[in-house]
């Protein structure tokens, strides 16, 4: 691939980071080194939370762009999430594994939601680990840029760009540890196999920082754990401590470790995906406030899986969680932002 051939050698590689790098500081990545963690989870609701901001500043009558949504999963997930999957535009991937190896064009669905842009994932992303690795022993680092390549053409185009990626195929993890400047990890479980997941993910921003010496952690954040009252358990408290250490082993700032959570709600989480619903819209639904854009009704209230109608306060208690990490991880990149662009001034 011609376009490989240029950047191999490592002045030119270098010189291509230098020049990518300013246009993705518009980028977050979510990524653990565990499955299971919530992390198209996080992406979804992360993305269409920022979308609904975008959509209110409009209203206003105040700049608006798009948010942007990628997800590198072979399982695709969030088509469900989003409610695609199966559609007539979800290609299984296919698109999207053509721009990341292939030199083919760079395509999006445009309004999955209301300010929300998002390629198609499916099984062809299973491909990527296996193409990016082939074209890897001919082109050292090079074809890990090409997903940072691809977003920084367009990367003006948007307010925000999400990138959810696996912990499992390497190679696609570093696609997009090389296309993002800010990481968020969600932790889901208290177990120490989640707490080793992120020990991979600090290890791997290190191994990256050839191709990307922007990348670094901004938040890590909680899914699934009890609230009372609005307050984390000593279940919780426990884990932060243990972060907080191997943060600090690591030398790390345990500053990045979010301090709200988002609270226990399987059955809800379930019923978000079962509906093709992010958390806001589901709760939105629940309170019969979500219009069907045909009809101009109400959409039907969402229910569980077995039936029952998904309860309004609960559903806006688990929407009220997302605008607060939203709001914290939005707040944590701001500042960071300013911080790399005051080392390169």
């Amino acid at each position: 691939m011609s376009q490989f051939n240029a950047m191999t050698t490592p002045d030119r590689l270098q010189g291509l980071v230098t020049q990518v790098r300013p246009h993705l500081r518009n980028v977050i990545g979510v990524t653990i080194g565990k499955g299971g963690e919530g992390k198209t989870t996080t992406g979804v609701n992360l993305s269409f939370m920022l979308a609904q901001e975008q959509e209110y500043r409009a209203s206003q009558g105040l700049p608006a762009k798009p948010i942007l949504y990628a997800e590198l999963d072979s399982n695709g997930n969030s088509r469900m999430d989003l409610k695609i999957h199966g559609g007539q535009f979800d290609d299984d991937g296919e698109a999207f594994l053509g721009a990341v190896t292939e030199d083919k064009p760079f395509t999006v669905l445009r309004n999955v939601r209301p300010y929300l842009d998002m390629t198609i994932p499916g099984s062809a992303n299973g491909r990527l680990n296996a193409e990016i690795s082939r074209l890897a022993t001919k082109h050292v680092q090079a074809p890990y840029l090409m997903l940072a390549m691809l977003l920084a053409q367009i990367s003006h185009l948007y307010a925000w760009i999400v990138i959810d990626f696996s912990p499992g195929d390497e190679s696609a993890q570093r696609l997009g540890l090389a296309a993002a400047t800010h990481l968020v990890a969600p932790v889901k479980n208290a177990d120490d196999a989640s707490i080793g997941g992120l020990a991979t993910v600090a290890n791997l921003v290190s191994e990256v920082r050839l191709i990307n010496p922007e990348l670094g952690i901004v938040a890590i954040g909680f899914l699934g754990f009890r609230k009372v009252a609005g307050e984390a358990t000593s279940e919780l408290e426990v884990v932060r401590a243990k972060i907080e250490v191997l943060l600090e082993q690591a030398g790390l700032s345990p500053e990045v470790v979010m301090k709200d959570h988002i609270r226990e709600s399987r059955n809800l989480a379930t019923a978000c995906r079962n509906n093709g619903m992010p958390a806001r819209e589901l709760a939105l639904a629940a309170n019969e406030m979500l219009m069907d854009t045909e009809t101009g009704e109400p959409v039907p209230r969402p229910r569980y899986a077995n039936g029952r109608l998904v309860e309004p306060d609960r559903a806006f208690e688990l929407a009220e969680d997302w605008a607060t990490f939203t709001r914290d991880v939005i707040t944590r990149v701001a500042s960071r932002n300013a911080e790399l662009q005051g080392v390169v001034s």
